[in-house]
């Protein structure tokens, strides 16, 4: 069996940037993490916070959100990651109409990252994705960058199409080492990283 370990990077579909609804206040709260991860987790949430901030939102930083409501609710609110319901309870002393928050983890050479985007009053799910983000100097930040006009714009992940040909065909071919058919192979996928064997 012959390996092709690889980088698929699927295409994000950006599209018009996502603009705020008028006067609409959100909240980014800091990235449920690992404690080794705890300051790439408040990172992120504030790359986000500025992405938010250029698209016309009126927000709430990680920092500011401390300030408002205290370590120990601000922990609690964290703790959330990305439950909508939970969040939209917990964060209800912030005066916020929308909040951002997910989780961070490291597995590997990538990142494992979720962020939710969600109603602060009703707790409904507005936008949600996950990314698998190689660990490289600021390529978290610029992945997250390139998600925020979707995330609230209220879309969900893009998706991408593997394709694979071989000659001759019938080749067996595993993704993220699950096995996923046979050459020629039209496969949809998250974008981000992935292992490619053939």
């Amino acid at each position: 069996m012959l390996s092709l370990p690889c980088l698929l990077a699927a295409a994000l579909a950006a599209g018009p940037a996502a603009a705020a609804p008028s006067g609409a206040r959100l909240a980014v709260v800091p990235l449920e993490a690992p404690p080794e991860l705890t300051f790439t987790g408040k990172s992120a949430a504030e790359a986000f916070a500025v992405e938010a901030a250029k698209r016309g939102f009126e927000v709430v930083t990680p920092a500011q959100v401390e300030e408002r409501l205290g370590r120990e609710a601000t922990l609690a609110l964290v703790r959330c990651a990305d439950d909508p319901k939970c969040l939209a309870a917990r964060a209800a002393r912030l005066g916020v109409d929308r909040v951002v928050c997910g989780w961070l983890r490291k597995r590997g050479e990538t990142y494992r990252l979720a962020l939710v985007h969600a109603d602060a009053r009703t707790g409904e799910r507005l936008g949600r994705m996950e990314r698998d983000v190689p660990v490289a100097s600021r390529r978290l930040n610029k992945e997250i960058a390139l998600a925020a006009p979707l995330l609230l714009g209220g879309q969900g992940d893009a998706k991408g199409v593997l394709s694979i040909v071989t000659t001759p065909p019938g080749a067996l071919v595993t993704v993220d080492d699950v096995p996923v058919g046979t050459t020629p192979l039209n496969r949809e996928v998250k974008p981000g990283r992935h292992k490619v064997q053939v």
